[in-house]
């Protein structure tokens, strides 16, 4: 009997894992470290092959004041509202790539993703 409920709490465990959305380390593993570099300074393997140099994600609360900018960050990501004045957009929109079908429509799970994202470029600031 104990074994039985050791096995249903181990199965229930994996299936919690498994559904969990994946972290803001793992999106960036994921989906941003090809360009950006595991560190987040631009040295990601595919940067040599990029017509511009990659940002340093690690600079940008120097680069503005010693704040994060948060929103900015997050706009930029999702990139689905690119405002014209700002130009040509240089990398993909990570909003429509962050998407899922089983989000059946609702952006919330599309917007936790990149909340996710910015929190972990958030922790690699330079201090």
């Amino acid at each position: 009997m104990i074994r039985f409920l050791v096995a249903i709490v181990v199965f229930l465990g994996t299936t919690v894992a498994s559904a969990a959305e994946p972290s803001g380390d793992a999106l960036f593993a994921k989906h941003c470290a090809t360009c950006h570099g595991t560190d987040g300074e631009g040295g990601g393997p595919a940067a040599s092959a990029m017509k511009v140099t990659m940002p340093n994600l690690r600079s940008l609360a120097k680069r503005n004041g010693g704040v994060f900018p948060r929103d900015a960050v997050a706009a930029y990501i999702d990139g689905r509202e690119n405002a014209a004045s700002h130009g040509d957009r240089l990398m993909p929109v990570w909003g429509d790539f962050l998407e899922r079908p089983e989000d059946k429509g609702s952006d919330a799970p599309v917007q936790a993703r990149i909340d996710a994202l910015v929190k972990f470029i958030e922790r690699l600031q330079y201090r």
